[in-house]
């Protein structure tokens, strides 16, 4: 009977981390995605995906990829309560220096 308890609690820990990650993610999410629309004035058919990770640093990224530049990636977290742009990268291949990304922020 004891096995059978920590089996049951590994698999709700289990299931508890996968339920609060997805949440998180999702949350996440749809976070970068509004900032994007009602702050930054995107419409949203010019934002071609939209995909939240969590990682190491920062923990959770959210990777936006726009419908006029889809060879290049933007990255975004948020940090003390507002969604900032942090870094930007080609979808494939190094960053040589050479390339003028179109939706750059300066923070």
């Amino acid at each position: 009977m004891k096995k059978h308890g920590i089996a049951i609690f590994i698999i709700i820990l289990f299931a508890s981390i996968w339920i609060l990650s997805s949440y998180t993610k999702s949350h996440t999410q749809s976070e970068v995605f509004n900032n994007l629309v009602k702050i930054q004035g995107y419409k949203p058919s010019e934002i071609y995906s939209v995909e939240t990770k969590i990682a190491k640093d920062p923990l959770i990224s959210t990777q936006v990829i726009f419908k006029d530049e889809t060879n290049t990636r933007y990255f975004y977290k948020k940090e003390r309560g507002k969604i900032i742009q942090y870094n930007q990268a080609p979808v494939k291949g190094v960053d040589d220096g050479s390339y003028n990304y179109k939706h750059h922020e300066n923070n």
